[in-house]
């Protein structure tokens, strides 16, 4: 189960900034000023070299599909789902 969410352009460009190769690991600054000295310059020297060999071990903490296009499978998939006619937004 997912939950989608329609994002403000303004938004979007935002998360873009972060999100807009395939795969990503985000760490946020205040998790990473938690962790030692030498592990806080070990990983700011991966984010300025950019990739990292790393393989998600078993699942992502967080999944994220963007649909950028009718021809992504989150568009498909979601476009031909089942519409139960509960709410009527027009």
């Amino acid at each position: 189960m997912a939950i989608l969410k329609i994002v403000s352009e303004k938004d979007y460009q935002v998360l873009m900034k972060y999100l807009s190769d395939s795969d990503v690991v985000l760490l946020p600054e205040p998790v990473l000023m938690k962790f030692s000295p030498d592990v806080q310059r070990k990983f700011r020297r991966m984010d300025q070299e950019g990739h990292v060999d790393y393989d998600f071990g078993d699942d992502p903490d967080t999944y994220v599909d963007v649909i950028r296009s009718d021809s992504c499978y989150a568009y498909k998939t979601l476009a031909a789902a089942e519409d139960d006619g509960s709410e009527n937004l027009a």
